[in-house]
C-alpha cells in the first residue's frame, strides 16, 4: 500500500470520527478522551510516514525551497550576463590590441582587410574635418577683422560728424537767445509806449488844472517832457536793435541748416556702413552654417565608421581567441578570457543543478 494511500485513509477515519462527535447520536457512546486519542495516534502515523518517505520530505522540501531557488537562479543568471557582456568587451578589446599592433594571421585576414578600409576612410573624414575646422576658424577671424573694419569707419564718422554737432547746439542756444532777445524788445516797446500814453494823460491833466499856479505846471510839464523823451529815445534804440536781432536770427536758421546737412551726410555714411555690416553679417553666417553642417557630416561618419568597426573587432577578437596566437601583449588578454571562460563554466553549473 503506498504512503499516499494510506495517509489519505487515515484522514477519512479522522474525518468520519469528528463527524460522530458532531453528531448527538452518534457521540452518546463514545469517550471524550477516546476521540482525542484517536487524533493523537493518526497524527504520529502521519509524522512516521512523512519521516520514511524520503520522496514526500524532497518533494516538501523543493516546494518550501522553491522561492529561494528561483531568486538565486535568477542572480546567477544576472552574474552570467555580465561575465558575457565582459567576454564580449574582452574579444573586443583583444581585436584593438591585435589591430593595434599589426598582428596579422589567417583567422583575421578578412577582418584586417574591411578594418583597412574602414581605417583609409575614416583618415579621409578626419583629414576633412580639421580643413573645415581650420576653415571655421580662418572664417571666424575674417569676421573679425572686418568687423573691426566697420567699426573703424563707422567711429570716422562719428568723429567727423562730432563738430558740427557741437556747433548746432550752440547755434541752437544762440538762436534761444535771439529770440527771448525779440521777444523782450517787443514787451519793452509796448510798455514804453503805454508809458508814453500815460504821462499824455497827465500832461492833458497838469495843463487842465487851474488850481496849480504857472510855474507849478510848467515844472510838472517839463518833468513829464523829459520821461517821455527819454521813453522815446528808447522805443527808437529797440526799434533800431529789432531787425538786427531778426537778421542775426535768419543767419543762424541759414547756419543751422548747413550744419544738418552736413550732419545729415555723416549720418547717411555711418547708415550705409551699418547696412554693410549687416549684408556681410549675412553672408558670413550663411557661409558659417553651411561649412558646420559639413563639419557635423564629416563627423557623424567618424562615428558610424567606428561603430561598424567595433563588430570587427569583436570578431577579430574571438577568432584570436580561439587560435591562440601568442604575439606581444596578446597572451595577458586570452589569461582575463579564460578567467572569464571558468567563471561562465561555473555559473552555467550551478545554473543547471538549481533546474
Amino acid at each position: 500500500m503506498r504512503p499516499e494511500s494510506r495517509i489519505n485513509g487515515l484522514l477519512a477515519g479522522a474525518a468520519s470520527l469528528q463527524a460522530s462527535q458532531a453528531s448527538p447520536e452518534l457521540a452518546k457512546g463514545l469517550p471524550f478522551w477516546l476521540f482525542w486519542f484517536l487524533v493523537c495516534v493518526i497524527l504520529l502515523l502521519l509524522a512516521l510516514i512523512f519521516l520514511r518517505d524520503k520522496n514526500l520530505r524532497r518533494r516538501l522540501s523543493s516546494f518550501l525551497s522553491g522561492a529561494r531557488r528561483r531568486m538565486l537562479r535568477l542572480r546567477l543568471l544576472a552574474k552570467l550576463r555580465r561575465e558575457t557582456e565582459k567576454k564580449a568587451a574582452l574579444w573586443k578589446d583583444l581585436g584593438k590590441k591585435a589591430w593595434s599592433e599589426d598582428v596579422t594571421a589567417a583567422c583575421v585576414a578578412d577582418d584586417c582587410r574591411r578594418l583597412a578600409e574602414f581605417e583609409e576612410e575614416k583618415r579621409t573624414h578626419q583629414m576633412t574635418w580639421h580643413e573645415i575646422y581650420s576653415r571655421i576658424e580662418a572664417l571666424s577671424r575674417e569676421h573679425e577683422e572686418a568687423s573691426g573694419r566697420f567699426r573703424a569707419l563707422i567711429k570716422e564718422q562719428e568723429d567727423g560728424r562730432r563738430p558740427f554737432e557741437e556747433e548746432r547746439r550752440s547755434l541752437g542756444v544762440r538762436k534761444s537767445e535771439i529770440l527771448d532777445a525779440i521777444g523782450g524788445a517787443a514787451w519793452e516797446i509796448d510798455s514804453a509806449e503805454s508809458q508814453i500814453k500815460a504821462l499824455d494823460r497827465e500832461a492833458c491833466a497838469v495843463e487842465d488844472n487851474s488850481k496849480l499856479a504857472e510855474i507849478e505846471k510848467a515844472e510838472r510839464l517839463n518833468r513829464i517832457q523829459e520821461k517821455a523823451a527819454l521813453l522815446s529815445d528808447r522805443i527808437k534804440t529797440l526799434h533800431a536793435k529789432v531787425p538786427l536781432l531778426h537778421e542775426e536770427r535768419q543767419d543762424l536758421e541759414r547756419r543751422q541748416t548747413e550744419t544738418e546737412a552736413r550732419i545729415e551726410v555723416f549720418n547717411e555714411r555711418i547708415r550705409e556702413v551699418e547696412a554693410e555690416q549687416k549684408s556681410a553679417n549675412r553672408r558670413h553666417e550663411r557661409e558659417l552654417q553651411e561649412w558646420l553642417k559639413s563639419k557635423e557630416r564629416a563627423q557623424d561618419r567618424i562615428v558610424e565608421i567606428q561603430r561598424l568597426m567595433d563588430p570587427i573587432f569583436s570578431s577579430m577578437g574571438k577568432a584570436l581567441d580561439e587560435s591562440r596566437i601568442h604575439v606581444n601583449d596578446l597572451p595577458a588578454v586570452y589569461f582575463q578570457i579564460d578567467a572569464v571562460n571558468k567563471a561562465i563554466r561555473e555559473l552555467e553549473i550551478r545554473i543547471e543543478h538549481l533546474k
